[in-house]
């Protein structure tokens, strides 16, 4: 049976490859969207202990499953932004961001446990129209980052767990936008791409019955982005040039709670802290700069703050075949007001989340959908030609299938 496990995985991991080279994001750090379970139960997850998205939010609990479990699945992304202001309105380009998933946890005897994440869960793309006032500072921006993440779990005791594993992050960009107003026409595309590697520990516990307790980490991972920067136009100081970009995605804490206290009920909830102060900044690194054609970086100040999020998540168990769930969760912006720009215009989020469970057998689909509402944001000192401003939402649906062996 787990040689049959293995194999579905390896068939799944390759169709993962193929299609993550169409993934799109719509911020910059994902949850709600990882699975239709997940989202159903707004990343609550770190403590739940019989779900097999553990695999991502807490590893060590592969060593307490009662079996193998496999789930894929896709979340489609419909994000809506837009700047409003006293000179006029300018919508972002509405479109279908799609973000699949794939993961596979199963027990090794009584002690041991193995499980694979194979995910998106950082990930960004905005993109304006081509001649909106803002086109000097961004048009279309794009960073995708793919994380396979296997893991090991060993349990010393029958109610305790830990786990460690590695990640394997493939990330690519890709960032176009006018130069200057005083070259009209010209314009600029750099892409890049570069693997990366971090780590997850994390740790499950039943102490009591009826509850669960867990913490994981994700360490840093620093991308060191290698590609080339290219212009509509061939001009002395605007030149093809080798560039480099450095891109840290940052370490996370999730600490979990988890109850089955009331009968066919499931309550989680989680708070999760970012390390976003480790963003200082862009820093564009040119063997041809723009403008001088000679090497240069050019600096975008960042200076995120660390930034908290609460989640909360209920599941109703009616029957074996079917269960209901809703959620909220409250993200907040790592994002200042001073450094708030069109790349990524947001502020905190309120996410509303619905889902529903369908179970026959060994196998299980789950539905969900989810809606952001994004508080509303001021426009930067930092983008002077744009005044007003940003308010935006998100939709989100989602489908995952499950089979347990």
């Amino acid at each position: 049976m787990q040689k049959k496990l293995v194999s579905t995985l390896i068939l799944f991991i390759a169709i993962f490859a193929f299609c993550s080279g169409n993934v799109f994001a719509a911020g910059f750090q994902l949850f709600n969207e990882i699975s239709a379970r997940t989202a159903g139960l707004g990343a609550a997850m770190t403590a739940r202990t019989d779900v097999v998205e553990s695999a991502w939010f807490n590893p060590a609990v592969s060593a307490m499953l009662d079996g193998p479990k496999f789930m894929t699945g896709m979340a489609a992304v419909i994000p809506q932004m837009k700047l409003d202001s006293d000179n006029g309105h300018w919508d972002m380009k509405d479109k279908v961001y799609p973000l699949p998933h794939v993961y596979g946890a199963m027990p090794l005897g009584d002690k041991f446990g193995l499980s694979m994440a194979i995910n998106v869960p950082y990930g960004l793309t905005t993109e304006w129209h081509n001649n909106w006032p803002g086109k000097f500072y961004a048009v279309y921006t794009e960073l995708r980052c793919l994380f396979i993440s296997p893991a090991i779990a060993i349990k010393p005791l029958d109610w305790i767990s830990f786990s460690a594993g590695p990640n394997f992050v493939y990330a690519t960009a890709d960032m176009r936008k006018a130069v200057t107003p005083r070259v009209p026409g010209l314009k600029t595309n750099m892409k890049g791409e570069d693997w990366a590697y971090g780590y997850t520990v994390s740790m499950i516990a039943k102490p009591i019955k009826d509850w669960s307790f867990g913490v994981t980490y994700h360490s840093q991972v620093d991308i060191g982005l290698r590609g080339t920067a290219r212009y509509t136009m061939a001009l002395p100081p605007f030149q093809k040039s080798d560039m480099w970009l450095d891109v840290s995605l940052p370490r996370t804490v999730s600490l979990g709670v988890a109850t089955t206290a009331i009968k066919n009920f499931t309550f989680s909830m989680d708070i999760v802290w970012t390390d976003w102060s480790s963003y200082e900044s862009l820093d564009f690194v040119y063997e041809k700069a723009p403008g001088t054609a000679k090497p240069g970086v050019v600096r975008i100040p960042r200076n995120w703050e660390d930034a908290w999020a609460f989640k909360f998540g209920a599941e109703y168990t009616y029957n074996q075949m079917w269960q209901f769930r809703v959620a909220y969760a409250y993200d907040k912006s790592p994002i200042k007001n001073k450094y708030r720009e069109p790349t990524l215009p947001t502020n905190d989020r309120h996410v509303f989340s619905v889902g529903l469970g369908w179970n026959y057998k060994h196998m299980g689909i789950d539905a969900s959908y989810t809606y952001v509402l994004v508080e509303n944001g001021g426009t930067s000192p930092m983008t002077p030609t744009l005044d007003g401003t940003y308010k935006g939402q998100a939709h989100v649906i989602g489908t995952s299938f499950r089979w347990s062996f």
